[in-house]
């Protein structure tokens, strides 16, 4: 082989392998790049399972909030905060309580993860709040099964039946002369007088509400707000409404409302037996019906005549699944003695429509030692009696009215929530904020939310 023929193959061989490295060259640029990008994919992949699992166990712990929610809004009746106190020191009974005053922690595992929940009581004694729950969801990454848990905290306070002087689904009509709306709190003796209404420490706190409809108040004086849904409207002639040193004409200047929303739940039967009303005794020209401690039912119509008296001398609950008539105005009487309280259930779910029919009420107590209920069923109830009521009224399906004649003044003490809600004589009409804070509830609402 000659000196020719070894250059060629030198160089052929030097071609050779500088292609070879060019190729291995091209070839790791290839393979880093796959690699990269299958990496990038793979990172991408996990980011987006790492945010769904992420926002998956937050979803978990808002199941053991509304699971919290529910347990507390289960128990039954209007006295939410006394019933959940009871259930609270009682370990919620079999909820599966390991804390001692608190619901959980207790687990509940789905498909995709678990959680786990606790309900401590409140701590205050008036029972003005509700309890907090504390929910953890918990969940894993599904392609490195890395553990993620979220724990939220949310607060709750009492939802009021009576949130107002006056709630009213559709109309409230004030047409009478002389008719003023203001406030009290009978819990404050800065604005109360052994717990009763004084004129001269009354409050602007004397709201009236409509959640569809339209607040027709002509010549009352209203201390207080008006509160209607974003439809609704108001109608006046020389009446006023606002602060206790506005005097008109017409509404102050953000005293009208637009945005009131509340919860306005039917009421159910207390009890399905209870009691038998017992035999009327004679005495002072009247027969008397005496309630002491206990629940009493009544299936059918409750009708009380001439001369006679339904004494309520203790904590007494009474269901009448018919009607509630007192008759003859000034002849007829309901009295709740001193240290008593009377919860008056009327009507029932279905059937024919019931009526509530009060005249002579004497309630020696404070407001909410007398709460009339009206059930669906029952679709007017009616005050046409003495010169004072002290009580509340709770009926959303009926309409509600007062009536009064010549020139006497009515006072009533306490609330009223109905369908409609029309007053027509002399009225004054005081609203007790303690029940707002202490009175009877539809259940717990939440107030803050937030995560730990």
């Amino acid at each position: 082989m000659n000196t020719t023929d070894l250059s060629h193959s030198s160089r052929c061989f030097r071609r050779s392998g500088g292609v070879l490295i060019i190729t291995l060259i091209l070839a790791s640029i290839l393979g880093l790049t796959l690699g990269s990008y299958l990496y990038w994919v793979r990172t991408q992949n996990l980011l987006v399972t790492e945010s769904q699992t992420w926002n998956s166990a937050l979803a978990l712990a808002e199941a053991g909030i509304e699971e919290g929610m529910a347990q507390i809004n289960i128990l039954s009746g209007t006295d939410y905060a006394a019933n959940f106190q009871s259930s609270a020191a009682n370990n919620f009974g079999s909820l599966g309580a390991t804390i001692p005053g608190a619901y959980g922690p207790k687990p509940n595992t789905l498909a995709n993860g678990s959680y786990s929940v606790i309900i401590i009581p409140p701590t205050n004694t008036s029972l003005t709040l509700g309890p907090t729950i504390i929910a953890t969801g918990y969940t894993q990454v599904p392609i490195v099964s890395r553990p993620i848990a979220r724990t939220i905290q949310v607060t709750t306070s009492i939802k009021p039946l009576l949130n107002s002087t006056m709630v009213a689904i559709s109309n409230v009509t004030l047409v009478g002369t002389k008719l003023t709306v203001d406030s009290y709190d009978s819990t404050d003796p800065n604005h109360s007088t052994n717990g009763l209404y004084n004129a001269a420490t009354r409050l602007a706190g004397g709201d009236v509400a409509s959640l569809f409809g339209v607040i027709n108040f002509q010549n009352a004086t209203i201390y207080g707000h008006l509160e209607t849904g974003p439809n609704g409207s108001y109608s006046v002639n020389s009446g006023t409404a606002g602060d206790l040193n506005w005097t008109g004409p017409g509404v102050e200047s953000g005293w009208w409302l637009q945005d009131f929303n509340m919860d306005v739940p039917d009421i159910q039967p207390p009890f399905t037996f209870g009691l038998s009303i017992p035999l009327p005794v004679s005495g002072n020209g009247t027969n008397t019906y005496t309630l002491t401690n206990g629940s009493y039912y009544v299936n059918g119509d409750l009708t009380f005549g001439n001369n006679e008296l339904l004494y309520i001398s203790g904590n007494a609950a009474l269901y009448v699944t018919g009607s509630f008539k007192m008759k003859n105005n000034n002849q007829t009487f309901l009295q709740v003695a001193p240290g008593g309280s009377l919860k008056l259930y009327v009507g029932s779910t279905a059937g024919p429509a019931t009526t509530i029919a009060l005249t002579q009420v004497n309630n020696q107590g404070m407001a909410d030692t007398l709460a009339v209920y009206g059930l669906p069923t029952t679709t007017s109830v009616s005050w046409n009696g003495n010169a004072t009521f002290v009580g509340t009224v709770y009926a959303p399906e009926a309409a509600f009215s007062l009536g009064g004649g010549g020139n006497s003044t009515f006072d009533f003490s306490g609330a009223v929530t109905a369908y409609t809600i029309s007053l027509n004589g002399h009225f004054n009409f005081h609203y007790d904020q303690k029940l707002k804070r202490l009175g009877p509830s539809s259940g717990f609402t939440v107030t803050s939310w937030r995560e730990l």
